[in-house]
């Protein structure tokens, strides 16, 4: 083989060794990369849901504040008096998207789903509590005992409404909630 050959046959393997050993480089270079965009990113992610949950527990605990006030409410009133909620749906409505999508537990989603809509049911079920007291007032008398059978009734779901909402709460503030949010509860913590 000439001496030429020899040197171009060289110089090409060089140089192909040279692209392969360069692109091959340049792969690591960008799955590095790569890797710490997306560490980054699930660090942007893990802290945007961290703040998202940190909301949502605030209007856990203000709902089951609600609740606990709201049942009260039905045994300490005047027959026809109305009772007025303050129960709030809207953080959820606002972070659900969010919260739903970052929050990698399945079993925590569904609480929390489950929670705002025991919420929205017991604000249904109060102001069908409203609009039946605005119905039959002046009408409950004790002569009357099926009105105020039916006002029993609706009494009575409210408070288990009520009570089953502040439960829910607890037990959610109690697996998920920080100290602040045990605290706004009302539920006292214990060292370990």
């Amino acid at each position: 083989m000439s001496s030429w050959l020899a040197d171009f046959t060289v110089e090409a393997l060089a140089g192909v060794v040279g692209v392969f050993v360069g692109v091959w480089l340049a792969l690591i270079v960008d799955r590095r990369r790569q890797e710490r965009e997306e560490t980054r990113a699930d660090e942007i992610r893990d802290e945007q849901f961290k703040r998202a949950r940190h909301t949502v527990l605030g209007s856990v605990v203000k709902n089951s504040n609600e609740a606990s006030r709201l049942r009260g409410r039905v045994d300490n009133r005047n027959a026809s008096e109305l009772i007025h909620t303050e129960l709030e749906v809207s953080v959820w409505s606002a972070v659900q998207a969010q919260f739903m999508e970052a929050c990698h537990d399945i079993d925590e989603r569904v609480r929390f789903a489950q929670f705002f809509d025991a919420v929205r049911n017991l604000q249904s079920f109060f102001d069908f509590h409203r609009d039946l007291l605005l119905s039959i007032a002046g009408a409950i008398d004790e002569s009357d005992p099926e009105l105020a059978q039916i006002l029993n009734d609706a009494n009575q779901r409210l408070k288990e409404l009520s009570d089953e909402l502040r439960l829910t709460g607890v037990l959610l503030i109690t697996d998920y909630g920080e100290p602040v949010h045990k605290r706004l509860l009302g539920l006292k913590e214990y060292a370990a």
